[in-house]
């Protein structure tokens, strides 16, 4: 539980960032892949058991949590990423919010899997 939370969290730190910073799509990417290697560095470190299927469900969360700390600021993400103009101006308030919080999931879950599967071969490797 320790370490789902410990993960889970950073959606926030990555969802706050988005809102109230402001980061553009690519940045965004970047950030879910240094929060990755994060990640990865900590599954090995603690040697998790069960990486797979504990990375796939705390990033999942973790894309959950981000997704929806840009619902919650929904007016200050359009302010903060002038950059998404043309989706703001075309969309409903519902279609945002369905598209931020199916984003985080999706991009959490492909993180969550692709941390778990290397931590899981690293482990796999040291015979741990």
């Amino acid at each position: 539980m320790k370490h789902t939370v410990i993960v889970a969290s950073f959606g926030l730190l990555i969802g706050g960032l988005s809102a109230f910073v402001g980061l553009s799509r690519i940045h965004e990417v970047v950030l879910w892949i240094i929060v990755g290697g994060l990640w990865f560095l900590y599954g090995v470190r603690t040697a998790v058991d069960a990486p797979m299927r504990r990375f796939a469900f705390a990033a999942t969360l973790a894309g959950l949590l981000s997704g929806s700390m840009q619902v919650f600021f929904m007016e200050r993400y359009k302010v903060k990423n002038p950059w998404f103009d043309d989706v703001f101006s075309t969309s409903t308030a519902q279609d945002l919010s369905t598209r931020f919080l199916t984003q985080g999931i999706a991009i959490g879950l492909v993180v969550g899997l692709v941390v778990g599967a290397l931590v899981r071969w690293r482990l796999h490797v040291r015979g741990r």
